[in-house]
């Protein structure tokens, strides 16, 4: 027995184990089940709207510290609010929301630390509770240091958004537009947008770029987040679209410029703004 448990150790290739965890479809990941912060990547479960849901609702009541405090390990919201922002069937409310927190409470995420070459299993929850009228998220310690290790300006940003997006390409394109927030005008050629959207191997001309991947994908941010504006449009060279540009607002001006456009803005390219270098 001894030999035969040596022989499969031996046999045993970990780096492949890691590769499996991390990319269980091949060798490229999908964005929007990837997590990336500091020296820890990782790949979460599939989760459904409503998961996400629920996921994105505990994420947003925990207290990030901005000093060395610890972490709360708990975070509660009144059960109305939390059953607003689910949006539960009314007509079999007790039954949904028991199978649907079960449900949650199972799922989780590899997690790989580069330094120390260790490959983590963790769930997202410890425990989920119902009390007084309130209920109550225990996030598992892997993922308080996870959470705590982030940048807090960052940390919406970086797992939150991960989470709630369902398009294939939407965290790409959220990435590429939060980039370009603090720079007025931000612009790509097409090839370099085709690279950070990992599409560089399609044949997507300009048209089918705009129309497949980012006005779906503009779509469902602006669905999901009041507080982001974007303009964008095409630069020529001749009849041919060459790149395309960006303009990014957030915070209370990107509320304001909402309520006067509701809709992301797809610009010509006489209405790009100057770019202020």
């Amino acid at each position: 027995m001894d030999i035969v448990i040596k022989k499969v150790s031996e046999a045993f290739d970990s780096e492949q184990l890691v590769s499996v965890a991390l990319h269980p479809e091949g060798l490229t990941a999908n964005p929007n089940k990837s997590i990336s912060v500091g020296n820890v990547i990782g790949r979460r479960d599939p989760l459904t709207e409503l998961q996400q849901k629920m996921l994105t609702a505990a994420i947003s009541q925990l207290q990030i510290p901005r000093t060395d405090e610890s972490t709360q390990m708990e975070c509660g919201m009144p059960i109305s609010d939390f059953l607003e922002v689910c949006d539960l069937d009314s007509n079999r409310l007790y039954a949904s929301l028991v199978n649907e927190l079960e449900k949650v409470s199972t799922k989780g995420v590899w997690l790989y630390e580069k330094n120390s070459q260790r490959l983590v299993r963790t769930q997202w929850f410890q425990s989920i509770e119902y009390t007084e009228k309130r209920i109550t998220f225990q996030f598992t310690d892997r993922i308080l240091h996870l959470i705590a290790t982030m940048d807090p300006s960052d940390f919406e940003c970086q797992l939150i958004k991960g989470i709630q997006y369902r398009g294939k390409h939407t965290l790409a394109v959220f990435d590429i537009i939060w980039s370009s927030k603090a720079n007025g005008i931000t612009e790509y050629t097409i090839p370099e947008l085709m690279k950070l959207l990992s599409l560089e191997h399609t044949r997507y001309s300009y048209g089918q770029l705009k129309l497949r991947v980012l006005e779906p994908s503009l779509q469902e941010i602006y669905d999901w987040d009041k507080a982001i504006f974007v303009r964008f449009g095409p630069t020529f060279s001749g009849r041919r679209a060459e790149g395309i540009w960006f303009e990014v607002k957030t915070g209370e001006e990107a509320r304001k410029l909402r309520e006067k456009e509701p809709e992301f803005k797809f610009a010509l390219p006489e209405q790009k703004p100057i770019r202020i270098l």
